[in-house]
């Protein structure tokens, strides 16, 4: 009867699985989108849990400017790609942020040719991102994939890896 009852309560846990590992989480910039997404880590209540991608923590650089962030090791310019196309920016901004470097190092080689992943993880590459196809739009088609580039919630589009080229010598207005 114990042993029956002791698998119960160990069944009872494993239903509960999004509740068992509130703690600890980790907050990092996904460098294909830009965005903040929250991972757990593995802990002393959730052993198993996978290790999340060793993306840059999201506060890391945030408050530089484009000077200080061209200027601050393990830091990166983010940049829209409407600059290189020589069309308006959304916004009216080409230079969109600085964001921290990726955990896991620097990658060696030329910056051409890099994914994004590899982009983020070198200060002396930039990233260059556009805007997905349907921003202007007030609501995206339902079968488009992969969705959400639009956030209705907040009125913004996500930008979307295009590009890693080599890091400016001087701002970009």
């Amino acid at each position: 009867m114990r042993a029956w009852l002791a698998v119960l309560l160990v069944v009872a846990a494993c239903a509960d699985e999004p509740f068992r590992c509130p703690e600890p989480r980790i907050a990092i910039r996904n460098p294909r989108t830009l965005t903040c997404e929250q991972f757990h880590v593995p802990s002393p209540t959730c052993p198993d849990e996978p290790e999340p991608p060793t993306w840059a923590a999201c506060g890391a650089c945030a408050d530089l400017d484009q000077v200080e962030c061209l200027e601050t090791p393990g830091c990166r310019a983010t940049y829209d790609r409407c600059h290189l196309l020589d069309e308006p920016c959304l916004g009216g901004r080409v230079f969109v942020g600085c964001v921290g470097v990726d955990r896991a190092g620097p990658v060696a080689g030329a910056c051409e040719g890099f994914d994004a992943q590899d982009c983020s993880s070198r200060d002396d590459c930039a990233a260059w991102f556009q805007h997905h196809p349907t921003c202007d739009q007030e609501s995206p088609p339902i079968d488009m994939e992969p969705l959400p580039f639009f956030q209705p919630q907040n009125g913004t589009c996500v930008l979307v890896f295009s590009s890693c080229l080599p890091e400016p010598t001087a701002p970009i207005d």
